[in-house]
């Protein structure tokens, strides 16, 4: 079974350049899935006057819908662990729902914190072991690590990507 990958961003923006990171890594714009509260997707992806949407996201996430009970948009891929943690009766919120897709406790506790409090969950499902150590860079958040500096100037990654 594929791993999923998580980070969290906190604008539109970053949630775009986090999906490039993701594609520059061989992955597609459909391997990226996004995950927010209704009042998040209203502050960062709004679209004016039904004019179609410019942003790579904007299709996606203007065809989502509000998860019934949860409270919560999922566009991509991950739309289809949500779905199914639902229909199975998981009333959990999303800690419970990431943690049937493989998330360790601790960490689906920050992402569903995370997600209240307005942020973006970026994810993808790595297609490999050596993909799932790539991913984690990519998406790493200095934030999410309070006891390890905020890294500034290029990044591991940048020298093979």
């Amino acid at each position: 079974m594929a791993k999923l990958v998580i980070g969290l961003v906190q604008t539109r923006d970053e949630a775009e350049a986090a999906a490039e990171r993701i594609i520059d890594c061989g992955y597609t714009r459909q391997d990226v899935s996004l995950l927010m509260t209704d009042a998040t997707r209203h502050r960062c992806f709004r679209v004016p006057d039904g004019t179609p949407p410019a942003h790579t996201f904007g299709a996606a996430i203007a065809m989502s819908a509000v998860v019934p009970d949860l409270g919560f948009v999922v566009a991509g891929p991950l739309a289809a662990v949500v779905a199914s943690a639902v229909g199975a009766g998981i009333t959990g919120g999303l800690r419970e729902i990431l943690i049937t897709a493989g998330v360790p406790k601790h960490w689906a506790e920050r992402y569903e914190s995370g997600v209240k409090q307005g942020r973006i969950l970026v994810s993808v499902f790595a297609h490999s072991e050596r993909d799932v150590g790539l991913l984690h860079m990519v998406l790493d958040d200095p934030g999410m690590y309070p006891v390890r500096p905020a890294i500034t100037g290029p990044q591991a990654y940048d020298t093979f990507i």
